[in-house]
C-alpha cells in the first residue's frame, strides 16, 4: 500500500500535477483508482474551491487561530512527497502509542499491521485524549497553530481530522527525546534505510520518524500545508 505525505499547495494535491509511488508505476493519477471520475482537477478552478474552503476552515477554527488560515496557493510553490509505506507510517503511530504507555513491552520486529495491538488499543480507549497521539493521527496539517485536532472535511468533501503543523513538530521534538536524542545526521540516516520484513521495530519507527520529521521541517520552512495520502 502507498502511504505519502505531500507537502505543498492544496492546488496541486488535487489538480493531480504531482507524482508518487502509483505514478511511477506507469498509472496516470497519484490517486490511482481512488479518483472520482467527476473530481474536479483544472488548477484554476481549485484555486477557487480552496479559497471558499479555506474560509470555511478559518471560521470553523476562529476561536483558536490568532488569525485566519492564509498559505501560498496555486501551482508555483515547491511540493515535496516523501514515500512513507503502510510500515513507516505504522512506525510512528506504533511509537507514538509505546511513549505514551511506557508500561508495555515494545515488538521486536517490524509490524506490518497494529490491529489488536495492546498500545494501540490503550490509545484508542484512554478516557482522556493524548495530544501526542491526536496530533500524530490527522490527515492534513496546517501551517498554523493552534492546541488540538479537530474533525472536519477537505474540499473534496471527504471527512479528516485536521492539525496544527507546529503542534506536530514539537510532538516530534518530543518523541525524539524520549526516545533517542538523535542528531539531524542519525534522522537522515535512518529515512536511508526503509524497514524490511526482517528488520526490527526500532528500524521501522526510526523510519516512520525521520520521515515525518523531515516533510514537517519542510512544511514548516515553507508554511505550506502536509497531507496524508493513501
Amino acid at each position: 500500500m502507498n502511504v505519502e505525505l505531500f507537502v505543498g499547495t492544496l492546488t496541486r494535491y488535487y489538480s493531480e500535477q504531482w507524482q508518487n509511488a502509483a505514478t511511477r508505476q506507469g498509472i496516470r493519477s497519484p490517486f490511482g483508482s481512488n479518483q472520482s471520475k467527476t473530481a474536479v482537477t483544472d488548477p484554476v478552478e481549485l484555486q477557487g474551491i480552496i479559497a471558499g474552503w479555506l474560509e470555511e476552515a478559518s471560521l470553523k477554527l476562529k476561536d483558536h487561530l490568532k488569525e485566519p488560515l492564509s498559505w501560498q496557493e496555486g501551482m508555483l510553490a515547491p511540493h515535496y512527497v516523501g514515500e512513507l509505506g503502510l510500515v513507516g507510517y505504522g512506525g510512528l503511530v506504533l511509537l507514538t502509542a509505546y511513549s505514551n504507555n511506557a508500561h508495555l513491552q515494545r515488538p521486536v520486529m517490524a509490524m506490518k499491521t497494529w490491529e489488536g495491538d495492546p498500545a494501540i488499543e490503550a490509545a484508542m480507549k484512554a478516557e482522556k485524549k493524548d495530544a501526542l497521539w491526536e496530533i500524530v493521527n490527522c490527515g492534513i496539517w496546517f501551517p498554523s497553530d493552534f492546541p488540538f485536532g479537530i474533525g472536519m472535511k477537505d474540499p473534496s468533501g471527504a471527512p479528516l481530522k485536521a492539525g496544527s503543523i507546529e503542534l506536530l513538530w514539537r510532538g516530534l521534538e518530543y518523541l525524539n527525546e524520549v526516545n533517542w536524542g538523535a542528531s539531524l545526521e542519525d534522522i537522515s540516516q535512518w529515512r536511508a534505510h526503509p524497514p524490511g520484513e526482517t528488520d526490527s521495530f526500532e528500524t521501522q519507527a526510526q523510519f516512520g520518524f525521520a520521515v515525518f520529521h523531515d516533510m514537517c521541517k519542510l512544511a514548516r520552512e515553507h508554511r505550506l500545508p502536509m497531507k496524508l495520502h493513501y
